[in-house]
């Protein structure tokens, strides 16, 4: 991730849930999901107490972040 801001699409492991979320990097190369974590969760029925994996690919569209339940 080159820029310090910018969008990340965000969609569950089966491709059924997909949401466009926004992101910034912090000074220590950290990145913080700002917008549309929140309306990912909801929409992809996802439970607090729940496990998952995170996959983070970048691809010629940008950077995207999978979401298994495992």
């Amino acid at each position: 991730m080159d820029a310090d801001h910018g969008e990340l699409r965000i969609t569950t492991g089966d491709g059924t849930t997909v949401v466009t979320a926004c992101f910034i990097m912090g000074v220590d190369k950290r990145a913080t999901i700002t917008r549309g974590w929140s309306d990912f969760f909801h929409q992809a029925h996802m439970d607090k107490g729940q496990v998952y994996a995170f996959d983070f690919k970048c691809t010629s569209k940008g950077l995207r972040l999978i979401v298994y339940s495992i």
